[in-house]
């Protein structure tokens, strides 16, 4: 009996410590973590990030700063963030870039948020190459600041580009907060006259062009030459193909020319944001809840949407359901895309507040971060309120949160840096190294769908097709077909010779059994014959 005691006092503790645990991960990690399966199903998985700090302006030393001559009203503002829209890192030197838009400012800081490497940006001044008179704004502070990018050129000279909503330009400058150019409202009959020029959101090629993203162009980004010269549109989206685009194709064919001038225009939505990998390729998302068509792109110099001939463009990003409850859609919308050194693309969706991490093929790998419980109003680390911005630096995420005034920091977790040593090793063609890591993958999550395509590949590489259709069947499609193809073409030559042997004997008897068929004709008829006379 006391035997008994002992156990049940054992497994009790072991539930207790199990629960303790389950309650402190849950501490630490305030969302579930899940994918989805081949058919597009949610299933629940192992997180790929998880949260590793949260930053606000007293972290990055905001508060200890000299506001002595602000307003007092001002100067509890200022302590603080007020509502951040962007972020850029400068993968080469670390340096961290924030707009912070309520306060009309820049801060420039590093990775750790260190206050005494915190600088802040608030005023600009002309110089030598740039001077006021060649101005069309003639300000140098800036008015409520929506985007971010800085570029390097070869001679080491860094360039700093603000996307200046109120003050309608993009502005140049260098670290010695000189104004070096400014990009402003086209002049060119080819841009509208009656569009407004409020640059929300700024990229800049390797030649330093400038792509400006501008809400009410629906062309595509407006695109500048580095001397500021407006080189026309760049990446424009297609038109949805909705009941009523196709309508309007159908009365066109009928409709007089009178008619056709006076229907209604269909045009594409405008890009919400974009972002540019190292090879040069621009990737752009288009933060829309109802629209299928593409929503990201990855852009060649021509402006053509690459995904397309791969195939991509039709995939859903995001969350694969839409959602209504009461009234309102909770579908996806990204709101912003960010392309990592490995090619990784991180999508942020402004509806859910979560970030989507794909490979470079679009296979999805983790979904982390949600919007905060109505009573919680994301207080809790790895919620948010209000999502604008997402960034990736030596493998962390930071996310932007608008409301809440803060910069949220994913790390990697084992799971995470082993999906992702995989990955690498496959795309390397290192196919058998890869195996290993799939294979630890699915001891950890079973239901992690892409390590069977990763063991799937790695097996058909080995050309052991029979084990490679094994784990392609319900994960993949195309591998499975592929397997299936070496399989029977394997299948063929290993048997050719008894497959021959069997066809000739099959020939053989069918020549022998028509031969003696005949002659049964030929004596019945004979005998028939014989019968009459």
């Amino acid at each position: 009996m006391s035997i008994l005691k002992k156990l049940a006092a054992a497994a009790l503790a072991a539930v207790v410590s199990l629960t303790a645990l389950s309650v402190a991960s849950s501490a630490d990690e305030p969302y579930t973590g899940y994918n989805y399966d081949w058919w597009g199903d949610p299933i629940p998985s192992q997180n790929g990030f998880v949260v590793d700090r949260v930053i606000d302006g007293s972290d990055m030393g905001l508060d200890k700063l000299d506001y002595s001559d602000k307003s007092s009203s001002m100067q509890e503002q200022l302590k603080n963030l007020a509502e951040p829209s962007d972020i850029f890192i400068d993968q080469k030197f670390g340096k961290f870039y924030v707009i912070d838009s309520k306060n009309n400012r820049l801060i420039i800081t590093d990775e750790n948020f260190s206050p005494e490497n915190t600088k802040v940006v608030e005023e600009l001044k002309y110089g030598q190459v740039f001077p006021e008179s060649q101005s069309t704004i003639k300000k140098t502070t800036f008015k409520n600041p929506q985007g971010v990018y800085v570029r390097t050129n070869t001679d080491g000279l860094t360039l700093i580009y603000v996307a200046d909503y109120d003050n309608n330009r993009v502005v140049a400058f260098n670290e010695d907060l000189e104004i070096a150019m400014e990009y402003v409202r086209p002049s060119s009959d080819v841009f509208d006259a009656d569009k407004t020029f409020n640059p929300k959101k700024v990229i800049v090629d390797s030649a330093f062009n400038v792509y400006v993203i501008v809400p009410s162009i629906t062309q595509g980004s407006v695109q500048f030459s580095a001397d500021g010269m407006f080189n026309g549109y760049y990446g424009a989206n297609r038109v949805e193909a909705t009941a009523e685009v196709i309508a309007q194709q159908f009365w066109k064919l009928i409709y007089t020319r009178e008619q056709i001038i006076a229907m209604r225009r269909s045009v594409a939505i405008s890009i919400s944001n974009l972002d540019i990998d190292d090879e040069g390729f621009i990737y752009t998302v288009t933060e829309n809840k109802t629209a299928d068509t593409d929503v990201l792109k990855k852009l060649n110099p021509a402006g053509t949407n690459i995904f397309i001939n791969l195939g991509y463009s039709d995939y859903t990003y995001g969350d694969y359901a839409t959602r209504y409850y009461k009234g309102t859609n909770y579908a996806s919308a990204i709101t912003d895309v960010d392309v990592d050194s490995e090619g990784n693309i991180y999508l942020l969706d402004f509806a859910t507040g979560r970030v989507f991490q794909y490979t470079d093929e679009c296979d999805l790998l983790f979904i982390f971060g949600t919007k905060g419980f109505k009573n919680s109003q994301g207080t809790q680390k790895g919620t948010f309120r209000s999502v604008a911005a997402v960034e990736t630096y030596n493998g962390k995420v930071y996310v932007v949160d608008n409301i809440k005034n803060s910069i949220t920091v994913f790390r990697q977790t084992e799971f995470g840096s082993i999906v992702q040593k995989a990955i690498k090793l496959f795309n390397e063609g290192l196919y058998d190294e890869a195996k290993a890591p799939w294979e630890e993958v699915l001891r950890r999550d079973a239901n992690y769908w892409l390590a069977y395509i990763g063991l799937g590949n790695a097996y058909l590489n080995q050309n052991d097709y029979a084990t490679a259709l094994s784990y392609f069947y319900r994960t993949s499609r195309s591998g499975y077909n592929r397997a299936f193809k070496s399989f029977r073409i394997e299948f063929i030559r290993a048997n050719f010779t008894w497959m021959l042997i069997i066809v000739l004997v099959i020939v053989v008897g069918l020549i022998i059994l028509s031969y003696v068929k005949k002659n049964i004709r030929k004596k019945k008829k004979a005998a028939a014959e014989g019968g009459t006379e």
